[in-house]
């Protein structure tokens, strides 16, 4: 059964929802009626609720805020808002706080029943999917990968591996390799950091054990297949009755990536080594499957590579670093201009030639960009936890386990964020310069902090946090500063009574004005004119 909640301060319009409408023949049950946001967060402290069905408009607790704190605290309420025409505003805000779905006022009851079981179908299918996961879970718990995958690890990566005894070792796991022909395969999760952050790690290691099952069953028609992990890479053993090519592969490679992509949400790709005799052609395999996907480097996501391109590979050259493309970067982050960063980062891959050099060199060339990045941060005084976050470590890993595309990606959001810091301090500096020439031009009319702030549209409190930043002083003081100064000069003329100096020096109160001023100077105003 699926438990609904209907929320509205009209008690027509919450009978008419219960009433005219069979629930209990779509197994849908009215946990409750509510008068407002607040009765129905009382109500879902004591029952579970799966479909929040709210008006927006109602005294207490209006549909908006009850619903932000249901998506708080009950992620997993489907909520819908009930709006008329005219309150089409407050539903746009409500679908960026947390609801599923909107009804215009007044909505006819087929529309209402509609709505509603299509969400009961979707909870359904969310059931479904935590079971399944729970399933992998159990499973995962109840099996025994290491043993199989340091057994197989050893068996196809290491150079004289104890084939003998790591073959009874596997045996114990049902693991036979009872054929003449061997081969391997490697499949790569693209932007395996990228996945890893979405996910973290307890669910990426689920992940790669389903994973496996995946690549497993999708061989299990064709030859004999066993999958472990290294280097967060899914290596695939395969023994045949008969030698088998690369185009003979290809359609199992594709099944995996589709079944990878419906099933866990993110895509893989594919290498695929040559078959021969011997489990000893098994390292041999690996290699070439590594080789083929590092040499389809820069064909993006998705890709399946075989051995045959792993070969070409070793004629590609290493490109030379790009200085003036480096150059060219820093300068338009200096500029500031969107446009002209993404053009330099785009001509600085360019001159790197991805498609014809090692991804290892391609990599460590973005890599000394990304330090170039970081060292002009530091020489500009840009804060660089900001900007790079834990630092040059995570940098590394992201470069190691993503494509080129999120790479580029990653690397343009670093350098737009270098310019964004950058800009901010150049605007800060021209709205500082205004705020002097301000303080300068109007010193002798009643000004302060605030009425300073209001006139060049920021607050108060960041006036004094430039003053403090820039100059190291207050406001008060550097207007104290500008006023005495101007005294100063207007004291030369002895024909001018102190009190109009001081007034004229924005001073209303003259024994204020002989206070300051001795602050400022060490003098009264008269010392002062008589020391001149």
């Amino acid at each position: 059964m699926f438990r609904l909640l209907i929320v509205d301060d009209e008690e027509r319009a919450r009978t008419g929802i219960r009433t005219l409408i069979d629930w209990a023949a779509h197994r849908i049950e009215i946990v409750g009626e509510a008068r407002d946001g607040a009765e129905a967060l009382e109500i879902m402290k004591l029952n579970r609720v799966d479909i929040l069905l709210t008006d927006i408009r109602m005294p207490v607790m209006d549909g908006l805020e009850l619903i932000e704190r249901v998506a708080e605290v009950y992620p997993n309420t489907k909520n819908v808002i009930m709006s008329g025409y005219d309150e089409f505003a407050y539903a746009q805000k409500a679908m960026t706080a947390g609801a599923s779905r909107y009804l215009l006022k007044p909505s006819r009851r087929q529309e209402i029943l509609d709505l509603v079981v299509q969400l009961t179908e979707e909870i359904a299918d969310e059931r479904r999917e935590e079971e399944r996961l729970e399933e992998l879970k159990s499973g995962f718990r109840e099996s025994f990968p290491f043993l199989k995958e340091n057994a197989l690890s050893r068996l196809a990566l290491t150079e004289r591996p104890p084939y003998d005894r790591l073959l009874a070792n596997l045996k114990l796991n049902d693991i036979s390799f009872p054929f003449t022909f061997f081969g391997a395969l490697v499949v790569q999760i693209d932007d395996f950091h990228r996945v890893q952050q979405s996910y973290g790690s307890v669910d990426i290691e689920l992940f790669k054990y389903a994973l496996k099952n995946i690549a497993e069953e999708t061989f299990a028609p064709l030859c004999r297949c066993a999958a472990f992990e290294h280097h967060d890479d899914l290596f695939l053993l395969l023994n045949a009755e008969e030698w088998l090519d690369a185009k003979t592969l290809v359609p199992y490679a594709e099944a995996i990536q589709r079944n990878s992509e419906r099933y866990l949400k993110f895509t893989v790709s594919v290498g695929i080594g040559s078959f021969d005799r011997s489990i000893r052609h098994l390292r041999a395999s690996c290699r070439e499957a590594e080789k083929a996907l590092n040499a389809r480097f820069y064909g993006g996501n998705g890709k399946i590579a075989d051995y045959l391109e792993a070969a070409e590979e070793e004629d590609f050259t290493h490109s030379s670093y790009p200085l003036a493309d480096e150059k060219a970067v820093l300068q338009a982050i200096a500029k500031g201009e969107q446009a002209a960063i993404r053009d330099s980062l785009q001509a600085f891959l360019s001159a790197l030639q991805p498609e014809s050099s090692l991804k290892e060199s391609v990599i460590n060339s973005i890599f000394a960009l990304y330090f170039a990045l970081y060292r002009d941060c530091i020489e500009k005084n840009v804060n660089v936890h900001e900007v790079f976050g834990s630092g040059l470590d995570e940098i590394t890993r992201m470069l190691a386990r993503s494509g080129l595309e999120h790479i580029m990606a990653s690397l343009t959001d670093t350098a737009l964020k270098i310019a964004e810091h950058l800009n901010a301090r150049k605007n800060g500096n021209r709205l500082f310069e205004s705020v002097l020439a301000y303080v300068r031009e109007h010193f002798r009319k009643d000004i302060s902090r605030e009425s300073v702030a209001r006139e060049v549209y920021v607050t108060p409190g960041y006036i004094s946090y430039l003053f403090k930043q820039q100059m190291q002083t207050s406001f008060i003081d550097y207007l104290h500063r500008i006023r005495i100064e101007h005294a100063s000069r207007l004291l030369k003329d002895h024909s001018l009574r102190i009190s109009d100096i001081a007034h004229e020096s924005g001073y209303q109160d003259e024994k204020y004005f002989f206070q300051v001023f001795k602050k400022h100077t060490g003098m009264t105003p008269n010392q002062y004119r008589n020391n001149l």
